[in-house]
C-alpha cells in the first residue's frame, strides 16, 4: 500500500511548488484582505458511495470556492485534507484528475493539506483575496433592498430523483440535471461584479429559503420572497407537478447560485443573468408568497437536526452517473471574440439543441470550403481542429466550466471531417448531417470514453473529431454500396 508521503508526492505535489513545508506562505497585495473558508464532503452524506472519484474531487473544490464567490473574493489557493479508507492507485488517479480539472478551470493552486486513514471524507479550505473593506457579507441587507438570485435553483435537488430513477420530467433533461449536481459552478465572476453593488450575499447550499433566512438573521431584517418570480430551468418546467418544481426551487440545496440584496437605486447595475425575486422588509423572518395550495419546507438542510434530510442511501446506492459538467449562465452578450467563435457565431445559444444548431450552421460553411481542392480542404479542417482545441479550452476556462453546452466549434469541425472527400450534393450534405448527429448524440464507445475522461479543450474537441471520422467512414461506405445516392 502506498504511504502518505508517496501519495502526496505522486498525486498532488505536481500541482504546486508550495507543498512540503509545515505551512504555505501566501503573499497578498497591499490593501487586500484574506478571505478563507473550509468545506467537508462525507461519503454517504454528500455523495453516493459509488460516485466516480473525479466527480467527487471536482465537486469538492467548486463547492468550497462558492463561498469565495459569495464574499466577492478572488480565489488564490486551496488546501486539501483527504481521509481515505484505503489508498488505491486507480481511485487516486481519478480523484486527483478531478482536483486538477477544477483548479485549472478556476485558476487556483493547491498549496498543501493533510492525508489520513478512515471513512472517506474530503475537506477543502479556500483562500482568496478581496480589496480592503469590499468583502460581501450576510449582514448588510437593509429594508427596501431588492432580493436577487443568479441562474436557476432546484436543479440539484431534482438531480437526486434522476439518480434514484424517479425523475418525473422530460427525459431529455436528465443529463442537464446531473451536470448541475456533479459539477456545479462557483459564481466567482458574479461575486466580483457584486463588490460595491450588493449589500449582502450568500451562496445557495442549504436551499433558497433557508439561505435567505441566514441573511435575514445576520442583517436583522425580514425578507419577502415571491415564489412566482423564482426562475425555473426548462428541466423543472417540464415536471408535470408545478408544486413539486417550486418546492425544489425554494427548498432544494446544492445549487451554489448566489442570493444577494441590492439597494433600489443600484438595480440597473445588476447583471441580466440574475432575477429579482423579492424585497428586504422590516421584521425578522422570511415570508414566502406562494400562489398555490401546498406547503413549502423552508428549513433546508440542517446537520444533526431532527428535520435533517436523509443522506444518500448507501445500501441502495444507484449506479454512478457519467462524467458531466455544469450548465452555467449563458454568456449574453459575448465578452470577447473567443467566446463568439466557440459558440459558433452565436448558433450555440439555441435553447434546446445547441449541438444540432451548430451542425446546421456548419453546413453552409462546408459548402463554401468544398470549393477548394481536397488538399486545401484537408489542411483547413486540420487547422480548424487544432485551433478549436485552443478556442474551446480558452472559452471554457473564461466561463469557469469544464465544457459549456453552447460551445459548438467542435460540432463544426466534426461535420467538416464527416464530409471529407465526398461528392457535393444535397444527398451527401443531408446524409452527412444525419449520420454525424447520430454518432455525436449516441456517443458509442470509445467516443463516450473520451468524452467522459478527457478534460480541457482537447477533451471538448476529441469526441466530435472521432464522431466525424466514424461518420465519414459510414457515409463513404453508404455511397460505395449504394452509388445511386449520388446519381
Amino acid at each position: 500500500m502506498i504511504d502518505e508521503f508517496s501519495l502526496i508526492s505522486k498525486y498532488f505535489a505536481p500541482f504546486s511548488n508550495k507543498i512540503g513545508d509545515d505551512c504555505a506562505i501566501l503573499d497578498l497585495n497591499p490593501g487586500e484582505q484574506l478571505a478563507t473558508s473550509v468545506d467537508t464532503l462525507v461519503e454517504g452524506v454528500h455523495f453516493y458511495v459509488d460516485t466516480p472519484p473525479d466527480q467527487i474531487g471536482y465537486r469538492a473544490v467548486v463547492t468550497a470556492l462558492s463561498d469565495l464567490a459569495a464574499t466577492g473574493a478572488e480565489p488564490r489557493a486551496i488546501t486539501l485534507a483527504l481521509t481515505l479508507p484505503e489508498a488505491t492507485d486507480s481511485w487516486l488517479q481519478q480523484f486527483s484528475r478531478g482536483i486538477e480539472q477544477a483548479t485549472q478551470d478556476y485558476d487556483v493552486e493547491l498549496i498543501g493539506g493533510d492525508t489520513t486513514t478512515g471513512s472517506l471524507s474530503i475537506t477543502v479550505q479556500v483562500l482568496g483575496a478581496v480589496p480592503q473593506g469590499q468583502a460581501l457579507t450576510r449582514g448588510g441587507a437593509r429594508p427596501g433592498d431588492k432580493v436577487y438570485v443568479s441562474g436557476t435553483t432546484g436543479d440539484a435537488a431534482a438531480a437526486l430523483t434522476v439518480m434514484n430513477g424517479n425523475w418525473p420530467g422530460d427525459n431529455q433533461y436528465k443529463e442537464y440535471l446531473l451536470k448541475r449536481f456533479y459539477r456545479p459552478s462557483a459564481r466567482i465572476e458574479l461575486g466580483l461584479q457584486l463588490r460595491g453593488l450588493a449589500t449582502s450575499a450568500i451562496d445557495i447550499s442549504d436551499g433558497l429559503l433557508a439561505d435567505a433566512r441566514h441573511i435575514a438573521e445576520q442583517s436583522v431584517v425580514g425578507i419577502s420572497i415571491d415564489a412566482s418570480k423564482v426562475p425555473l430551468s426548462p428541466a423543472l418546467q417540464s415536471v408535470p407537478d408545478p408544486d413539486q418544481a417550486k418546492t425544489w426551487a425554494l427548498s432544494g440545496g446544492d445549487d451554489y447560485e448566489l442570493l444577494f440584496t441590492v439597494p433600489p437605486y443600484k438595480t440597473p447595475l445588476v447583471p441580466t443573468t440574475c432575477t429579482h425575486i423579492g424585497e428586504v422588509i422590516d421584521g425578522s423572518e422570511v415570508r414566502k408568497n406562494v400562489q398555490c395550495d401546498f406547503k413549502v419546507p423552508d428549513n433546508g438542510y440542517v446537520h444533526f437536526g431532527s428535520d435533517a434530510e436523509s443522506p444518500p442511501p448507501q445500501a441502495e446506492a444507484v449506479a454512478a452517473p457519467p462524467l458531466v459538467d455544469p450548465a452555467p449562465i449563458e454568456p449574453r452578450p459575448f465578452t470577447n471574440p473567443i467566446q463568439f467563435l466557440a459558440f459558433g457565431f452565436g448558433s450555440g445559444l439555441a435553447p434546446k439543441a445547441p449541438g444540432t444548431a451548430g451542425t446546421v450552421m456548419a453546413m453552409p460553411l462546408y459548402l463554401a470550403l468544398s470549393q477548394f481542392s481536397l488538399p486545401v480542404y484537408t489542411a483547413v479542417v486540420v487547422a480548424a481542429s487544432l485551433i478549436g482545441i485552443w478556442i474551446c479550452g480558452a472559452a471554457s476556462k473564461q466561463l469557469k466550466v469544464h465544457d459549456h453546452p453552447g460551445i459548438v466549434w467542435d460540432e463544426f469541425a466534426g461535420y467538416w471531417i464527416t464530409m471529407w472527400a465526398l461528392p457535393v450534393s444535397w444527398v451527401t450534405v443531408l446524409l452527412g448531417f444525419v449520420v454525424f448527429r447520430v454518432f455525436d448524440i449516441l456517443k458509442p464507445w470509445p467516443i463516450r470514453a473520451f468524452d467522459k475522461n478527457v478534460g480541457g479543450g482537447f477533451g471538448i474537441m476529441i469526441d466530435d473529431v472521432l464522431a466525424g471520422i466514424a461518420s465519414c467512414a459510414v457515409v463513404h461506405a453508404a455511397l460505395h454500396f449504394f452509388p445511386l445516392l449520388t446519381a
